[in-house]
C-alpha cells in the first residue's frame, strides 16, 4: 500500500514526494541528535568562592561620573526659595533680600498676577489637584475643551489640541506626522526639544544653515531631485520644513513668509515651533503669523507652549481639524500621558483672555522693556549683544576682543574656559541684585552646539528702573571680570 502510493505520488508529482523525503529526513535528524543540556557546563561553586566573586565585583556606574567642571556648575546652581516671578529670594547667598530675577520665561508678568493665582486656586476645590488619566480615557475636563477652541481662535487657525507638557508637545507631534520613509528638512539652529523629536521620526534628515533661506532653497531642491527617480511605495513621501518662530538658543525671528514661499514653489509642508514666540510677537501676541500677518492657515503644523510667556504649562498644536484629530489617536503624549491638572488649565485660560483683552497692558511694555535693555547693553564695552531687535530673549557673550584682552600671552580659551568667566559674570551681578543664568546644553546631543552665553529674559512686569538696575549690574560685572588676566 506505501509502494503503490509513493508509486502513484512519484508518477503525478515528483516534487511532492522529494519534498516528503526531505521532511521525513529533517525529522529523524532532529529526533536523533544530541540534545544541548544546559547543566552540562555547570561550576559548581563552594560558599567562601561565592563570597570572594561577590566581594570582587564591582557594579558600573548608571551614569558617567562628573566631571570637575560639571560638580563646579552643581555646587553653584542657584535655588529658588518661593514662588517665581520678576522678583524672588533665593534659599541662600542674598541674606534673604529678593533679587530682581531676568533669568525666567516670564514674558508677560503673568507669573506675578495676584488676580490669576487667586483664581486658580479657588478652581482647586472644583477639579482637585490633577486628572489622574490620560485626555482619552477620563483625563478629559470641560476646561481642556474650552481652552482648545479659545487657543485655536487667538491663534487664528481651524482647531486646537492640548497637552500636558510642553516638551512632549512638540515630542508629540512631529513623529505623529513625519515617519521612517519622510523627509525634513529643518534649521540646523533649532532648540533640544525639536531635534529629539525629529531624531524620534526616524525620517530622513536634511539640515540647512541658520535662517539662511537660500542654503534652504538649495536644499530643497536638492530633495526634489533625488524624489525624480524615485519608484514604489515610498515614491511619494511626505515633505516637511520644520523651524522655530523664536530660536531659543539665539533670540533669532525666523524669516516666515520667505519660508512660506518657498514651502508652495517646492511643495513642502511647514512645522513651526512657536514655543517662545506665542505670547511674545505680534500686535496680539499671537505669535510669529500674527508678527507678520500671515494666514496660520499657510502653517500646517503650529506648536506653542503655555508655560513661557503663559506663565501656566503645557503645550497645544493648532492645524486644520483633520490633522488635530489624527493626534487625539496617534499622539504619543497626548494618548499616554496624564492631562493638564484644571489648575493650570484655568491659569491659561485666564492669562489669554487677559492678553487677548488687552494687548497693550502687556506687550508695549515688554518692548518697551527689551529696546531700553538692549540700547543699554550695547554700549557696555566688551559686551556681544545678539538676538533680533524684537525680541525678549537676549544672549549676551564677551566679545572676541574682550577675551583675547583678558587671556595670558599664549594662552587659548576653551569652551570650559569661557563658561566659566560667564559663570562667574553672573555671580558678580547676583552681588549686585541681579538674578543672571548661563545658558546650559546637553552639549553631546546638540545638532550644533551655540557659543556659550548668558540668556536674559526681559519681562512686562520689569519697570525702568529694573531694566537700568540690570544693565548697570552687567556693566559693573563685565569691567571687573574683564580687567583679570587668566
Amino acid at each position: 500500500m506505501v509502494l503503490r502510493y509513493i508509486k502513484n505520488s512519484y508518477k503525478d508529482d515528483p516534487f511532492r514526494t522529494f519534498l516528503e523525503v526531505c521532511l521525513i529526513g529533517f525529522i529523524v535528524w532532529y529526533i536523533t541528535k544530541q540534545k544541548y543540556n544546559i547543566g552540562t557546563n555547570e561550576i559548581e561553586l563552594s560558599e567562601k568562592e561565592i563570597d570572594e566573586l561577590v566581594e570582587e565585583w564591582k557594579p558600573e556606574p548608571l551614569v558617567p561620573a562628573l566631571t570637575e567642571f560639571e560638580r563646579e556648575t552643581l555646587d553653584k546652581a542657584v535655588m529658588i526659595d518661593g514662588p517665581n516671578g520678576t522678583k524672588v529670594r533665593l534659599a541662600s547667598g542674598t541674606n534673604g533680600k529678593p533679587v530682581l530675577n531676568f533669568a525666567s520665561y516670564n514674558f508677560l508678568g503673568f507669573l506675578d498676577d495676584p488676580e490669576l493665582s487667586k483664581h486658580a486656586v479657588e478652581s482647586l476645590r472644583k477639579y482637585g489637584v490633577g486628572s489622574c488619566g490620560p485626555p482619552g480615557f477620563y483625563g478629559t475636563l470641560d476646561v481642556h475643551m474650552e481652552l482648545e477652541k479659545q487657543i485655536a481662535a487667538f491663534v487664528g487657525h481651524s482647531a486646537a489640541i492640548l497637552y500636558s507638557q510642553a516638551l512632549t508637545t512638540t515630542l508629540s507631534v512631529i513623529p505623529c506626522f513625519s515617519k521612517r520613509s519622510d523627509i525634513i528638512v529643518a534649521d540646523e539652529g533649532v532648540n533640544f526639544a525639536v531635534q529629539k523629536a525629529i531624531y524620534l521620526s526616524r525620517s530622513k534628515v536634511y539640515w540647512y544653515k541658520h535662517n539662511d533661506m537660500a542654503d534652504l532653497e538649495r536644499v530643497l531642491g536638492e530633495v526634489n531631485k533625488q524624489l525624480v527617480n524615485r519608484r514604489g511605495k515610498n515614491a511619494l513621501p511626505r515633505k516637511f520644513i520644520v523651524t522655530e518662530g523664536l530660536f531659543q538658543n539665539s533670540g533669532d525671528i525666523s524669516p516666515l513668509n520667505e519660508l512660506i514661499e518657498l514651502k508652495h514653489r517646492f511643495k513642502f509642508r511647514i512645522i513651526l515651533d512657536e514655543s517662545y514666540s506665542f505670547g511674545v510677537l505680534g500686535k496680539r501676541g499671537a505669535g510669529l503669523t500674527d508678527h507678520l500677518n500671515v494666514d496660520p492657515h499657510e502653517i500646517d503644523l503650529l506648536i506653542g507652549s503655555l508655560c513661557h510667556a503663559i506663565g501656566a504649562s503645557g503645550g497645544f498644536c493648532c492645524a486644520d481639524k483633520d490633522l488635530i484629530e489624527h493626534q487625539r489617536l496617534s499622539g504619543l503624549g497626548y494618548c499616554f500621558s496624564a492631562s493638564m491638572p484644571g489648575i493650570l488649565t484655568i491659569a491659561a485660560s485666564d492669562a489669554i483672555q487677559a492678553l487677548e483683552a488687552a494687548p497693550d497692558n502687556y506687550l508695549d511694555n515688554m518692548r518697551e522693556n527689551t529696546t531700553l535693555l538692549r540700547t543699554l547693553l550695547k554700549r557696555i564695552p566688551g559686551l556681544q549683544v545678539d538676538g533680533a531687535a524684537e525680541s525678549p530673549l537676549i544672549h549676551i557673550r564677551l566679545s572676541p576682543d574682550a577675551l583675547v584682552r583678558m587671556k595670558r600671552t599664549g594662552g587659548t580659551w576653551t569652551k570650559t574656559d569661557i563658561d566659566r568667566v560667564l559663570i562667574e559674570l553672573s555671580e558678580e551681578a547676583l552681588k549686585d541684585g541681579v538674578l543672571l543664568m548661563r545658558a546650559t546644553y546637553v552639549e553631546e546631543h546638540e545638532r550644533l552646539l551655540p557659543n556659550s552665553s548668558i540668556r536674559i529674559c526681559v519681562s512686562s512686569g520689569h519697570s525702568r528702573k529694573d531694566i537700568e538696575k540690570c544693565a548697570h549690574a552687567i556693566k559693573s560685572a563685565v569691567s571687573r571680570i574683564t580687567s583679570k588676566k587668566r
